[in-house]
């Protein structure tokens, strides 16, 4: 209860004892619930104690975020700096596999310019983390964030939960023929009306179709390609394009597990088939030039208020999932299994070499820039 409802009600009840006057004793009022205390990162700071140590800093930061889409940073940069004025936030959206090429060439030339990069590509932060380039941080929510998820010595942790699952188009595709497993892609219908990004083009998608392969077989590709798919770069392009009716279906994209009912599009998890769950994983960089910025960063993605409502699975294990949906170790999904994938390079080159084998050389220019 908040405490202004309990002023109100307060007032209410004096209200009433006053009316009734002597016709019923005073009953004595249950105290307010005392506010929650504020939630502290591992040196035992809060989120106005990490706001104001930015500001003296300067009230700057740069974070490398990986994504295909330049929107998919808005919000975070405008929730970011309307909880903390003064704050100047430059989030760089990019490909993540681009991102640690940049990271890399800018930490060859000395001249290191991202202060936080939370990214997809999770070995790298295992090769950052032995090569000594990473700050050792226990954000606020560090307690509340699974195991699995996190470095023991805290050199970086996931912040926030991802899923690619099954796309359709409402208007053009009814709920129950919509795809759920990935089999259902080979109906008659769809055919010519299906839209994935490229396997070869984004490991997260390669390990989706690294799944279909060892289900169905690498015959299920020739059948797939035989009902008629697009190929296209980026994983928000399928996305747009079915919300758009260009296309009815897709796969290997995100999407609200609660659907936006002003939208066309809706996402939907695999009947039985597996499918992909993942820990976006962050790090601040030793020689950042902006820590207490990148702690107010970090601290402020996982703390309770932030992350609160998810649009997928949580991170947090003190946060239910979305309405109607059940926790994640009840799907057949595990984000540690695709860990383990993006540790395995060797074995990730050889699924993307069969893959342009299988559908030629990636085409299109990059999705942040058509």
């Amino acid at each position: 209860m908040s405490a202004l409802v309990s002023r109100r009600l307060t007032l209410l009840a004096t209200a009433a004892t006053l009316a009734l006057g002597a016709l019923a004793p005073a009953r004595a009022q249950t105290p307010a619930a005392p506010p929650a205390p504020p939630e502290r990162d591992g040196a035992g700071h809060t989120l106005q104690d990490l706001y104001q140590a930015a500001l003296k800093e300067g009230g700057a930061l740069t974070v490398y975020a990986g994504g295909d889409e330049v929107t998919q940073g808005f919000g975070i940069k405008a929730g970011f700096e309307k909880q903390f004025p003064g704050m100047k936030l430059n989030l760089v959206v990019d490909l993540s596999k681009y991102h640690d090429a940049r990271i890399e060439e800018e930490l060859l030339r000395k001249d290191l310019k991202v202060d936080v990069a939370h990214l997809q590509t999770l070995h790298d932060f295992d090769d950052w983390a032995a090569r000594g380039l990473l700050l050792p941080y226990r954000p606020i929510g560090w307690d509340q964030v699974p195991a699995a998820y996190k470095d023991p010595q805290a050199r970086f942790t996931g912040l926030f939960m991802l899923t690619f699952a099954n796309s359709y188009n409402k208007t053009l595709v009814t709920a129950e023929n919509a795809p759920r497993d990935y089999a259902d892609f080979l109906k008659p219908e769809f055919r010519n009306r299906i839209v994935i990004a490229y396997p070869h083009d984004d490991d997260a998608v390669l390990y989706v179709f690294d799944k279909i392969i060892q289900k169905y077989g690498i015959g299920f590709i020739d059948k797939l390609q035989a009902n008629g798919v697009q190929w296209v770069r980026g994983t928000q392009t399928p996305r747009d394009a079915v919300e758009a009716g260009k296309y009815a279906v897709s796969t290997g994209t995100s999407g609200n597990f609660v659907p936006v009912e002003s939208s066309n599009i809706r996402f939907m998890l695999p009947a039985s088939d597996p499918f992909l769950t993942w820990a976006q994983t962050g790090a601040i960089f030793k020689d950042a030039k902006h820590p207490a910025a990148a702690k107010l960063y970090v601290s402020w993605t996982l703390s309770l208020p932030t992350a609160s409502s998810p649009r997928q699975f949580p991170l947090r294990k003190d946060v239910p999932p979305p309405a109607g949906f059940k926790p994640i170790d009840q799907y057949n999904t595990s984000p540690e299994d695709f860990r383990a994938f993006m540790r395995d390079r060797a074995r990730v080159e050889r699924l993307k070499g069969l893959f342009e084998r299988l559908l030629g050389p990636v085409q299109g220019i990059s999705p942040l820039k058509d």
